[in-house]
């Protein structure tokens, strides 16, 4: 790149070329291809999806904890009820 920009100021007699301009296509991106990557409000549109998605996902064990915690605490009413079943029963 440095050795281009070299011999443009050093040989401003000669013209650039149809291969030249082929040559710099290869080199440089052209509108077309900058079209294919992704802008600012892209990259901010797929943060602010992505944000959204992972919130889901922790609302959604946040309320799977909390179900559990809901079972355990059933699961403990029904041990205490057969505890004292079985010590009316063997006692």
């Amino acid at each position: 790149m440095i050795a281009f920009n070299i011999i443009i100021c050093f040989n401003l007699n000669t013209m650039i070329t149809d291969s030249d301009v082929k040559k710099l296509r290869t080199v440089f991106a052209t509108k077309e291809d900058l079209k294919r990557f992704a802008t600012k409000e892209d990259l901010q549109e797929s943060t602010n999806q992505l944000v959204e998605l992972i919130t889901a996902g922790f609302d959604r064990t946040d309320k799977a904890i909390e179900r559990l915690n809901q079972h355990d605490e059933i699961i403990d009413n029904h041990e205490h009820r057969l505890d004292r079943l079985e010590d009316k029963v063997f006692a």
